[in-house]
């Protein structure tokens, strides 16, 4: 249901503010970042505290959001300063990071499945495998220091609404895989075994690594089951899959074995 409202106009400060959040260091200064779109805000608005629902069309502002107090109007033109889209949304959400959000690092359970990303750095192909680890049941994902940021707006609007759903944990990830010794490592490398024959367990930590040079190599070595998506045709492909296209099919493999929907495996 839609309210109508008195329009509480947005503070100069504030849009000050807003419109510097598209970088790390603004985010991390004032513990805040940006979802744009109505579609996006209805998936996030329930997993942060809203610091501020901004809108063109107030009147837009659904009733059951509860954000009544921190609704606030601007013109068009003030949207485009604060939105990070070439098109900007006419409503945004802006959001309060968790406190301590990247300092707690919970311990993996032995019995799930988990990503570990080491060094990814596209906002895109981030949110793109934090969307494909929702859809495949992943709950968690483990991230190097170096990977991009889960905030950045980018990689929240490639999320498309499951940036509420997965949690991201920023740690050392070779202090994890050391306190973990019991956990299965998997890793996507060329001299892996193919991937459609191997045998793949329910749990373990999978590995995918950055765009450009894939996973480190501290990390590599401490890969236990390392894993290769063949190409179709051996003699004509492309150089290499994209890492969060990559992370779909490792993905599907994994829950398909355990669904017992292919053949081949434990």
């Amino acid at each position: 249901m839609l309210r109508k409202q008195e329009n509480m106009e947005l503070s100069k400060a504030k849009q000050g503010i807003y419109s510097q959040l598209s970088r790390r260091k603004m985010r991390d200064r004032h513990g805040l970042f940006i979802a744009e779109g109505r579609k996006s805000i209805e998936d996030t608005i329930g997993s942060f505290e809203v610091e501020a629902i901004v809108s063109t069309n107030p009147e837009s502002i659904p009733e059951e959001w509860g954000c009544r107090n921190v609704s606030f109007v601007v013109s068009q033109g003030q949207m485009g300063k604060i939105s990070s889209l070439s098109t900007p949304s006419d409503i945004l959400a802006v959001y309060r990071i968790p406190d301590g959000y990247y300092d707690n690092v919970p311990e993996p359970a032995p019995d799930k499945l988990y990503l570990l990303l080491d060094g990814v750095q596209d906002p895109g192909n981030l949110g793109t495998i934090i969307r494909t680890a929702h859809w495949f049941g992943i709950d968690r994902i483990y991230a190097s220091k170096d990977t991009v940021d889960i905030f950045n707006p980018k990689t929240v609007q490639s999320t498309m609404g499951s940036l509420g759903r997965v949690e991201v944990v920023y740690c050392d990830l070779c202090r994890l895989l050391n306190d973990n010794p019991e956990i299965p490592v998997y890793g996507t490398l060329l001299n892996g075994d193919n991937i459609y024959e191997a045998s793949l367990s329910a749990s373990g930590f999978i590995i995918m690594g950055n765009e450009g040079k894939g996973i480190s190599a501290p990390i590599r070595n401490m890969v236990t089951s390392p894993l290769l998506i063949p190409p179709y045709d051996s003699g004509n492909h492309s150089e290499s899959l994209n890492v969060a296209v990559a992370t779909a099919v490792v993905l599907s493999q994994f829950r398909g074995r355990l669904n017992g929907g292919l053949n081949g495996a434990e």
